[in-house]
């Protein structure tokens, strides 16, 4: 690849970004992006072109960024709920015991 080719490796790494980003607002997510990506694959096979499949790479690229980046703040999120859960869970059995120790005395 020359420094064009990864050029617009970049441009359409960046465009993904931008687009899945303008896509998230409207509540679609990023996968038209992805299919776009896959769908130019066979187009730059099919006419040889570099450009084609370094435009396809930097959208698949950004796009598999963009996905990764949203399952792990689900991933993460989860779990904060799942420990903030546990804590209230343990607090209230901790208030219950010391209510029944109160109460028999």
């Amino acid at each position: 690849m020359t420094f064009l080719h990864l050029l617009v490796l970049a441009l359409g790494l960046l465009a993904a970004i931008a687009g899945s980003d303008l896509l998230s607002h409207r509540g679609v997510g990023p996968w038209p992006i992805g299919l776009v990506a896959l769908l130019l694959v066979p187009l730059a096979g099919w006419f040889y072109s570099p450009w084609i499949a370094a435009l396809a790479l930097g959208l698949a690229l950004g796009t598999g960024i963009l996905l990764v980046a949203s399952w792990t703040r689900t991933f993460m999120t989860r779990r904060h709920a799942r420990r903030e859960q546990a804590r209230r869970l343990t607090d209230a059995k901790a208030r219950q015991l010391d209510g029944e120790v109160e109460h028999r005395r």
